[in-house]
């Protein structure tokens, strides 16, 4: 081999000991932050891409998950049935469950 073969055999193989050395730090780390809850899904977005062009019911079911998190808060109605009370906005959800 000549030497810009092995420059990057040599190269690639302190890449690999350099991961293995680091993985259980990544590891804690990772948990960690997912214990504090404020570890992001980076990639779950491109799942979501995928499903719409790939798989388009799913892609439906994920958008009526969605929708099912964000719950609405009701108005309150202008005869103030029961949720203003002493001038405070009272809001309660409903349990559909």
């Amino acid at each position: 081999m000549d030497a810009a073969a092995w420059m990057i055999a040599v190269l690639a193989a302190s890449v690999v000991v350099t991961l293995v050395a680091l993985a259980p730090r990544m590891k804690r780390d990772q948990r960690r932050r997912q214990l504090e809850g404020s570890a992001g899904g980076s990639l779950a977005g491109v799942g979501a891409g995928f499903d719409a062009v790939w798989q388009p019911t799913a892609e439906q079911a994920r958008a009526d998950w969605e929708s099912r998190l964000e719950l609405p808060a009701p108005a309150p109605t202008p005869d103030g049935d029961g949720r203003v009370e002493d001038g405070r906005l009272t809001i309660v959800l409903r349990d559909d469950t």
